[in-house]
């Protein structure tokens, strides 16, 4: 029988095991939640950042053996003029990449994130030719959350134009045998 793999995104300061993300449209904000509203936008007046969206994902149904080689990517579109989405994965050590910033700080410092465990880049870089390998796997009977994180943010220069951006798809893939 196939597994049954959720996206989780987490949020707050106990996120537990996060909430289920897999079919719902969330969004990058200045607000410690992945609500798909309008409120806290990122401003465009000088360089903003976005609240940290850490996403990781969570086996409901075990596999029949194990799955593994996670891959996270984009759609390979650029955000729009003056923004970008940066990211990079993060382990689930003692600064676990579902910790959020205190405010909406920039990701690319390390010293903000110390889980961070590879280069920050521009996450339309990462496709599905050119997907970002992140490390994990989860072994029949176990369920629960599995792998490292794939943290990322949205950040607004005042070249950008007011208003929400076109949404874009990111992506997680996996192999289970």
């Amino acid at each position: 029988m196939a597994a049954t793999v959720q996206i989780h995104r987490w949020t707050g300061a106990s996120p537990g095991s996060g909430a289920d993300i897999t079919s719902a449209n969330t969004r990058m904000k200045q607000a410690d939640n992945g609500t798909a509203d309008a409120n806290n936008p990122v401003p465009a007046v000088t360089t903003s950042y976005s609240y940290w969206v850490s996403t990781r994902l969570n086996c409901t149904v075990t596999p029949a053996t194990t799955i593994n080689a996670l891959k996270w990517f984009s759609d390979g579109v650029a955000a729009g003029t003056g923004l970008t989405v940066k990211g990079a994965k993060a382990s689930t050590g003692a600064d676990a990449g579902y910790r959020q910033a205190v405010s909406a700080i920039e990701l690319e410092d390390v010293t903000n994130h110390t889980g961070i465990d590879a280069a920050v880049v521009d996450v339309a870089t990462l496709t599905s030719g050119s997907p970002l390998s992140i490390t994990g796997s989860i072994n029949n009977p176990s369920t629960g959350a599995f792998g490292d994180f794939f943290v990322y943010q949205l950040v607004a220069t005042s070249a950008a134009s007011p208003g929400p951006m076109t949404a874009r798809t990111y992506t997680w893939r996996y192999d289970e045998t």
